[in-house]
């Protein structure tokens, strides 16, 4: 026999999946616990029983989606063999071109801004941007001992360029910048794979 569903559980994730609906589609400052609990269908005490204000609602909704956004990702990862394939699937998988993956970056803004002036919370994003850095670097040095990447570059100084690249051009393409689309992205994060890390092509012998 199966285990029952913990009715609890499954009260929170309907609430983090509500919240990070709204602040997807309003904003986090426009966003209160009155709008969260009419998307998950309940009342205001029953998030307020969940979540101790609306910060703790935001740091929630970003671990949430961050963890729901890792696990997909790391299960698509797991169905390629090499280190390059894996890192430009991992790009796919972070362009903002379908509404899940939008709403989950929106979401990492909305807590960025936050954070800026609320340094009590910087430490969820020390620990999940952590997290994600570690995905990108342990694929650069997976490619770079399988021969996929060059190996003379730091792995961590790679992480950070790649890292900032995916980030910076996230935000322009959320921002609908006239410079920058999903698909100038997309080009944008192969050329660094192809320019900064591929390794050289083996020289024909007589060459």
């Amino acid at each position: 026999m199966s285990p029952r569903p913990n009715v609890e559980e499954q009260r929170r994730r309907q609430i983090l999946e509500a919240a990070c609906r709204a602040i997807g589609e309003r904003g986090f400052a426009a966003v209160r616990i009155s709008d969260v609990a009419a998307k998950a269908n309940t009342s205001t005490g029953t998030v307020h029983y969940y979540f101790d204000n609306r910060r703790d609602v935001l740091r929630q909704a970003l671990q949430f989606a961050f963890e729901e956004s890792l696990s997909r990702q790391l299960a698509e990862l797991a169905k390629l063999r090499s280190p390059r394939s894996r890192l430009e699937r991992l790009i796919e998988l972070n362009l903002p071109d379908a509404d899940e993956v939008t709403q989950e970056w929106i979401v990492w803004m909305e807590f960025w801004l936050e954070a800026v002036h609320h340094p009590e919370i910087r430490p969820v994003n020390e620990q999940l941007y952590g997290r994600w850095r570690k995905v990108v670097r342990d694929i650069i040095v997976a490619g770079q001992e399988a021969g996929d990447f060059r190996p003379d570059g730091d792995p961590g100084s790679l992480t950070d360029r790649f890292v900032a690249l995916m980030d910076g051009l996230a935000i322009q393409v959320l921002l609908h910048s006239h410079q920058m689309s999903v698909g100038r992205m997309r080009q944008v994060l192969d050329d660094f794979v192809t320019s900064a890390l591929s390794a050289a092509p083996v020289a024909a012998v007589g060459s």
